[in-house]
């Protein structure tokens, strides 16, 4: 599934002439210009994310961790880094104000059984191998048109049904969607395994919710539950993948989306992204049997 909406997303790319910057889009590589991790806007944001992970892993306080997501803010505004359109205030309100309602909503909320990720929480984190998902997912998640898309004899005619979904996957504006963290895809062929890859996520998580601070470091995949799914060509050939949700109900920016699925779609460059999530949670095993 993943391999088809890549081919999908370098086609619609093919149509840019000129880079992207990260407030709009995303950006593409061409010949004769720097690769993403070689670009300005990336480097800028980088930096950004590294000094504040160094900042909030001295805070004590839910005060403190909010003023220095405010002031990060601020900076990414003023290397132009902001979605377009979105300002200052608005993204401090679109992260602060779910994390400051739900401390208002937490003595009416029965006990979560994450106990060992975070809930109603802060969410900050550079890793690569995250693929945030639009929820609900449109086409992906209606069986009938999942199938006329991925399975039919007419599936090399119908990704256009997928288009709007696509363009809102590379959008750094999101609004409630749910993040794999990790894969897996195994391709059977004429009964026999001709791929079987696993691909983690690397890089560093830091949270502040319901469970106070939780943070993860390294090689993790997504610990709240893995999504299944097989798809059968002409009886004769598979592929299933296994996708382990990380986060549910994100609310915020991720800078460079949908950039390291199609520049390179395994073990892609490094996401930032900043936000509030209703759950999350990681784990260093692999999350499927």
């Amino acid at each position: 599934m993943k391999k088809g909406i890549i081919c999908v997303l370098v086609c619609m790319l093919m149509i840019v002439s000129t880079i992207v910057p990260v407030s709009g889009t995303v950006f593409v590589k061409r010949a004769s210009q720097p690769t993403v991790k070689e670009n300005i806007q990336y480097i800028e944001v980088e930096k950004i994310f590294n000094d504040l992970k160094l900042k909030l892993d001295t805070v004590t306080t839910k005060k403190e961790a909010l003023a220095l997501f405010k002031e990060a803010i601020v900076e990414l505004n003023e290397h132009g880094l902001l979605p377009k359109g979105m300002s200052v205030r608005q993204a401090q309100r679109l992260i602060n104000n779910g994390f400051l309602r739900s401390e208002l909503v937490q003595p009416f909320q029965s006990n979560y059984e994450n106990n060992s990720g975070n809930n109603n929480c802060l969410v900050i984190g550079m890793t690569n191998n995250i693929f945030f998902r639009p929820y609900p997912a449109l086409i992906m998640d209606i069986p009938i048109l999942s199938n006329l898309v991925f399975n039919s004899s007419l599936r090399n005619i119908t990704w256009f049904l997928a288009l709007p979904y696509l363009f809102r996957l590379l959008q750094p504006f999101k609004f409630g969607p749910y993040a794999y963290v990790g894969y897996r895809y195994k391709l059977v062929e004429q009964g026999n395994i001709t791929e079987d890859n696993i691909y983690s996520s690397t890089g560093w998580v830091w949270t502040l919710g319901s469970n106070g601070f939780k943070k993860w470091n390294g090689t993790f995949y997504g610990g709240l539950y893995t999504k299944y799914e097989k798809f059968v060509h002409n009886n004769y050939s598979s592929f299933e993948i296994w996708d382990p949700v990380g986060m549910v109900g994100f609310i915020g920016i991720d800078f460079f989306s949908g950039t390291s699925f199609i520049i390179n779609p395994y073990n892609g460059i490094p996401q930032f992204y900043i936000g509030f999530a209703h759950e999350v949670n990681f784990t260093y095993s692999y999350p499927w049997s």
